[in-house]
């Protein structure tokens, strides 16, 4: 413990560096730089302005910890906007393009904090897009969730004060403590070794460092609607989230994350409100389908959607209208004949009275050829569902979609979205991509979509400009492979899911077997036996794991069905091993326990390791069951490429 002794000799030695550094400063800017270096230490670093107060256009500091990079200004009073955007400007541009070696990813310019401090007393209310302190509340600073090591803020620091002639690197003046221990990236002598080490622990070094070609698109312009894509593992959610950061300190409107999967976005507001604590409010991030049924209850439009009965009304309809007729002899699963009522027609907004358009349709991604004769029965077992959904009063996914497009149509938002991202594309429909996109238009910067078709799970396909949205020119293909180590890529990338999807936009052009793999190492095992003796296998593998020093809650168990995923966390309860049900996972320091669900709620997460029993299924005779089959296997391709460090398959063979 310092004494108080101690303490007034630290804070004298800092005052005379500052002072031998930069000359006498005003008082008031002596007492905070004093303060802050007293209280942060050994693990920050300061960069003062040779001019104290600095130039216009030019930050008093720069103060870089693990905790982020804060470009201070002393002031007695807020700036205009152009003279902070000019100061931003000025704070990005003294640490663009510094790289940590030997592997090469930058800092992001973009996560500097612009930070006003002000006299005592309360500050007025910000929006985010800067940061306001007192001089008594600045401290507030040191006790943000981490963003990068020690280490690198102090890499970054030396760094920026050897290349700028206009600041100088105050020395540190408590001599280093014990080494770290909490596994993140060093800066000095990293080998890759430690690359890998790092991605195998849980903090997220890609909150202030990104590699060079992601690092350039996230402050990149675009006029009009833009799209990620990339195969799995090569950060497309990242840098989407990283755009929706930039833009949050430049504007002043809300923003939107959004998805099919209905635990993804609370994972993803855990992520950004690490990335952006100011504007994290702003943000909201939500399930498509939640968004909608909120903004009809708000326009008191009434809205009862119910998926039980739903499955219960076309299973009625089936019966009445298709199961002992021409349908059925294409196919007897009803499940192909509910997605294309789904996905073909009401997802693409056909009402009743559009068959026309129905019969003309290209159908993409189906594989069973439907002639004149059967698209009319298709045709009727839909007047039949929407007969029954009707009378029942009740709505379904599609018609809550179609409600909520309407009204944005009618009566648009009053307060635009500044920025709308939409993740897992592939994923929804085309009156969905029609719905985010009524809620941007074609505004610069302001809708951002991001998918791979490879990782479809969904029947059905389209192209953007089903939609109505046009990309051309302003489309990004990211193509190195982050997340899962090379052992695991080349297994992947060997799966029969993961063969090329020619019915999404683009066609053909990213795949996991064209993108480099980063992490080299990584191991797969494979299981083969009856269902019986699954359970036990699947707590073995968990006792492996947990042998060679993997925690509970690095570990997946993604299962291709619910009835699966139930079965496999009673057996794990039985067993004593602790459970998360994944549905429940928000990616916070307290979701702990093995990780189990299905591989729709998996969908763009990533675990160190991962668990999919699969139940090997026939091979398929027809069109309909080629379809059906090529759905499983892009499924079980989306579960292996969860896995960062060791993949367990394992194939029921009953």
């Amino acid at each position: 413990m310092t004494s108080s002794n101690d303490r007034e000799i630290l804070r004298l030695r800092i005052e005379y560096e500052i002072t031998h550094a930069v000359g006498e400063l005003p008082g008031r800017s002596k007492n905070i730089y004093t303060a802050l270096l007293l209280d942060a230490r050994r693990q920050w670093r300061l960069l003062l302005h040779r001019s104290q107060p600095a130039p216009a256009s030019r930050c008093d500091s720069l103060f870089l910890g693990p905790r982020g990079v804060f470009a201070l200004n002393i002031v007695d009073e807020l700036p205009g906007a152009a003279q902070i955007r000019r100061l931003r400007a000025q704070a990005e541009q003294l640490v663009a393009g510094v790289t940590i070696a030997p592997h090469g990813n930058e800092f992001v310019r973009e996560t500097v904090e612009l930070v006003f401090v002000l006299p005592v007393g309360q500050p007025p209310a910000t929006d985010g897009r800067f940061v306001v302190t007192t001089d008594a509340t600045l401290r507030s600073l040191l006790t943000r969730d981490r963003v990068m090591t020690a280490a690198a803020a102090d890499a970054l620091a030396e760094h920026t004060g050897r290349r700028s002639t206009d600041y100088q690197l105050i020395p540190t003046i408590v001599p280093a403590q014990a080494a770290e221990t909490d596994g993140l990236l060093e800066v000095a002598d990293l080998r890759a070794d430690q690359v890998t080490e790092a991605l195998a622990r849980p903090f997220p070094s890609w909150l202030a460092f990104l590699d060079p070609a992601q690092n350039a698109l996230v402050s990149r312009d675009y006029n009009g609607p833009a799209r990620i894509v990339g195969p799995a593992g090569t950060g497309k959610t990242v840098l989407a989230l990283h755009r929706m950061a930039y833009q949050s300190r430049r504007s002043t409107g809300p923003l939107l994350y959004t998805t099919l999967v209905k635990n993804l976005p609370p994972y993803q507001k855990t992520a950004f409100a690490r990335l952006s604590p100011c504007t994290a409010d702003r943000a909201e991030f939500t399930n498509l389908h939640a968004w909608a049924r909120e903004l009809l209850t708000r326009r008191r439009i009434p809205v009862a959607m119910d998926m039980d009965r739903a499955d219960n009304a076309f299973a009625m309809a089936w019966s009445r209208a298709g199961a002992h007729g021409p349908l059925a002899e294409i196919s007897v699963d009803i499940r192909y004949w509910r997605e294309e009522i789904d996905r073909v027609i009401k997802g693409r907004g056909l009402g009743l009275d559009d068959f026309a358009q129905y019969a003309a349709l290209r159908r993409r991604g189906r594989r069973v050829a439907l002639h004149d004769a059967a698209r009319t029965r298709v045709w009727d077992l839909y007047r039949q569902y929407e007969r029954l959904r009707r009378e029942a009063r009740f709505h379904d996914a599609n018609d809550v979609i179609a409600l909520a497009l309407n009204q944005l149509r009618v009566d648009p938002l009053e307060r635009p979205y500044a920025m709308v991202v939409v993740d897992e594309v592939q994923d929804i429909t085309v009156q969905s991509l029609r719905l985010v996109h009524e809620l941007t238009g074609n505004a610069a910067n302001a809708l951002l979509l991001v998918g791979d078709g490879q990782q479809r799970i969904y029947a059905g396909g389209w192209r953007l400009v089903d939609a109505g949205i046009h990309v051309v020119g302003r489309s990004e293909t990211l193509t190195k492979n982050y997340r899962n180590r090379r052992a695991i890529v080349e297994f992947a990338a060997a799966l029969p899911g993961a063969a090329s999807i020619r019915d999404l936009d683009p066609e053909d052009s990213h795949l996991l077997a064209r993108a480099g793999a980063a992490l080299p190492g990584g191991r797969v095992d494979r299981w083969s036996g009856r269902s019986d003796d699954l359970p036990a296998a699947v707590i073995g593998q968990i006792r492996n794991l947990r042998a060679a020093g993997v925690a509970d809650e690095d570990i997946a168990i993604i299962t291709m069905t619910v009835f699966e995923a139930d079965r496999l966390l009673r057996a794990l309860e039985r067993a004593g091993i602790p459970t998360q049900n994944m549905e429940r996972f928000h990616g916070a320091d307290d979701d702990a326990g093995v990780k189990v669900g299905t591989v729709y709620r998996a969908k763009g997460l990533d675990f160190r390791a991962v668990i999919h029993p699969f139940a090997e299924p026939a091979p398929p005779t027809t069109d309909a069951e080629r379809e059906r089959h090529e759905l499983t296997m892009r499924q079980q391709f989306v579960a292996v490429t969860r896995a960062r460090d060791f993949v367990w398959l394992g194939v029921v063979r009953d």
